[in-house]
């Protein structure tokens, strides 16, 4: 009996500390992206740490929303997280600011980390933060745009005002396009309907859109895009993949969940002790994918005047 009561209390204490030991990991995915997660979840779980078992969630959706994504950095300071899963620029600057600089900070599709002031460099973050951006290398977007489209003359750039990384990604695009003669278009619009007005003014001007990868494309602006350009046959060289596979027509593109399983191997390497933030390197994905909308493509009629390697068909 004696024996039986020393069992039950042994089996109780290695309960309670696998309780205990139990790490809480906060997910801050702003507005969503579910294949993020799911590609940083996997990485964890083939590093060992196994949800309900090991690690516990804390998922957490601000809906593009400041004062939500304030509150949800509020509540994972206040729970003393172990680590935190951000993503998007704006929203993982706002976690930056509120939590300890003692709490690793993992981050995805943060399309500039060091120009927005995340982190110092790719090679050396310089606090507690690291992980992955969507950045796709420039040249990618002017060699795809000049191989379907060779004599396109006028092009119209699309990027939420006030967002940084987008800002960013556009002012470089339009330098590359003028260095190849392109005439740029600069459209700044702050809301869906807005960039439906400002594309309407301009729609008869241009041969094609160019989308970046900030949270209103992302977030139906590029949706409302591609109904314009199915009304007026104007192709839509997009930054994002899940616009792709929405019906614009092509585009050199970071997989999300590529980037989450990246992002998921740099947390394991510190949950288990073997790194820190600032002693790991933040990466993006080589070589991008080239996303092409099959019949979207082949509805413009559009062929590649010079081969390109690595392309994707979707239907």
């Amino acid at each position: 009996m004696k024996n039986l009561l020393l069992l039950l209390v042994i089996l109780l204490s290695f309960t309670l500390n696998a309780e205990q030991e139990k790490l809480t990991i906060g997910l801050s995915v702003w507005s969503g992206y579910p294949e993020s997660v799911r590609g940083f979840k996997d990485a964890l779980a083939e590093g060992g740490f196994i949800e309900g078992t090991n690690i516990e969630f804390l998922h957490r959706n601000a809906l593009s929303n400041k004062e939500s994504q304030q509150k949800i950095a509020a509540e994972f300071f206040r729970r003393n997280v172990d680590m935190v899963y951000s993503l998007t620029t704006p929203g993982t600057i706002i976690i930056k600011d509120a939590l300890s600089e003692q709490t690793p900070i993992v981050f995805s599709i943060v399309t500039y980390p060091a120009d927005s002031g995340l982190i110092e460099a790719f090679d050396y973050s310089g606090n507690n933060l690291v992980g992955t951006s969507n950045f796709v290398p420039l040249h990618n977007y002017i060699d795809l745009l000049t191989s379907v489209l060779p004599e396109a003359k006028t092009i119209a750039i699309f990027h939420r005002k006030g967002e940084p990384n987008s800002k960013i990604q556009a002012s470089n695009l339009i330098r590359l396009f003028k260095k190849k003669g392109i005439k740029v278009i600069d459209i700044e619009p702050q809301s869906i309907n807005e960039t439906v007005k400002l594309a309407e003014n301009i729609v008869n001007s241009v041969d094609a859109f160019v989308t970046t990868t900030d949270t209103l494309m992302q977030n139906g602006a590029e949706r409302a895009l591609i109904e314009l350009s199915n009304q007026h046959n104007i192709p839509i060289l997009s930054s994002n993949k899940k616009g792709i596979e929405q019906g614009a027509t092509f585009g050199p593109v970071a997989d999300f969940y590529t980037l989450g399983k990246m992002s998921g191997k740099m947390a394991v390497q510190i949950l288990k002790g073997e790194a820190t933030p600032h002693t790991l390197e933040s990466k993006y994905q080589k070589p991008p994918t080239f996303l092409i909308n099959k019949s979207r493509f082949n509805k413009l009629d559009l062929r590649f005047s010079t081969p390109i390697d690595g392309v994707v068909y979707v239907e």
